[in-house]
């Protein structure tokens, strides 16, 4: 759950523009972690207000966020490229304005006992850690997610139809799972993972700092912000606004990587979660300098995105149709 610093918008969504009037709008989000960093910095510092513009958030689930866009009851997204590409894919008239993270921040932890019984740590290599994994069970938010499990695992000749998967919808079951011992590692973005080895549950073995695959400069853009084309050409100014403050927001936390003013902003909006692991959590992203994207960029995430099986390798991500750095600043 997101904390209470944060006014959570209604189910309805609204959206009002009127020139120097200033706007409201509702962004969307699938969540509390740190890859909506932006977001919260940029309400706490004001980069909201200083752009004229009122935001509401709206907790979604993933599977409904990019109906919640289309449909208008939010007119942003804090999303996923990943799930962004799928949409594009699928038609649905989204538009990426900003880019406000490179990569995901992946960890794979196993639990303790698990580490014990096959004589791992946070240090064992990675080929040691992937032949441990066949015959285990673990767990995965997504199929997608499971893929980049693949990913890491390829590079070692080992594959998770060489063991168990389970679904978990949470990062409470995750925990409770790997402690429990019915699963025996899972995989998902921080701090999650980083969360499960603070409280003694776990070992994180794998991240994208010794997994080729999960590398950001392999996966393309990581967190986005989006609207819909038909929301653009109505509302171009609520538009430039909320990007620019996004923007202002990236480059915020660019330029003070490290800093406690960081990690209080995260633990805010946080409860519960250490400020060590927060800490950890918010280094291990690649924070662009500013929000805009690159063909290049987009070429790489779509390469990444199908080798994950979400879309096809051939898929075409547009700039002016799907992606644009028109708005920013």
């Amino acid at each position: 759950m997101l904390a209470a610093g944060l006014v959570l918008a209604g189910c309805g969504g609204s959206s009002s523009a009127s020139g120097s009037g200033g706007s409201s709008v509702t962004i969307g989000v699938s969540g509390a972690n740190v890859n909506i960093l932006p977001v919260w910095v940029a309400q706490k510092k004001n980069f909201f207000a200083e752009h004229d513009i009122k935001v509401k958030l709206d907790v979604l689930t993933p599977t409904v966020t990019s109906s919640a866009l289309t449909s208008g009851s939010v007119q942003f997204l804090a999303g996923s490229a990943k799930n962004f590409l799928d949409a594009v894919d699928k038609g649905t008239g989204e538009l990426t304005v900003a880019q406000t993270s490179v990569g995901v921040p992946l960890g794979l932890v196993i639990s303790t006992h698990f580490a014990k019984e096959h004589h791992l740590t946070k240090d064992s290599p990675l080929s040691d850690v992937a032949k441990a994994m066949v015959g285990s069970t673990g767990g995965s938010s997504s199929e997608s997610t499971t893929a980049e499990v693949n990913l890491f695992l390829h590079e070692h000749g080992v594959d998770t139809k060489q063991m168990k998967v389970a679904s978990l919808s949470s990062p409470t079951i995750y925990e409770s799972a790997l402690k429990t011992n019915r699963i025996d590692w899972f995989c998902t973005s921080e701090p999650t993972p980083l969360q499960a080895q603070a409280a003694g549950t776990g070992i994180v073995v794998a991240n994208s700092a010794n997994v080729p695959a999960w590398e950001p400069q392999n996966m393309g853009p990581g967190n986005i912000t989006v609207t819909t084309n038909s929301y653009a050409k109505k509302h171009p100014d609520a538009v430039k606004r909320f990007a620019q403050a996004m923007q202002e927001a990236v480059q915020y936390i660019h330029d003070n990587e490290g800093s406690t003013a960081l990690t209080d902003i995260a633990a805010a909006e946080s409860p519960g979660i250490p400020l060590d692991v927060l800490k950890e959590s918010i280094s291990e992203i690649d924070w662009p300098a500013n929000g805009r994207m690159t063909p290049a960029q987009w070429a790489t995430a779509v390469k990444f995105t199908s080798q994950i099986d979400v879309i096809k390798p051939d898929m075409k991500v547009t700039e002016g149709t799907d992606w644009t750095n028109a708005y920013l600043g």
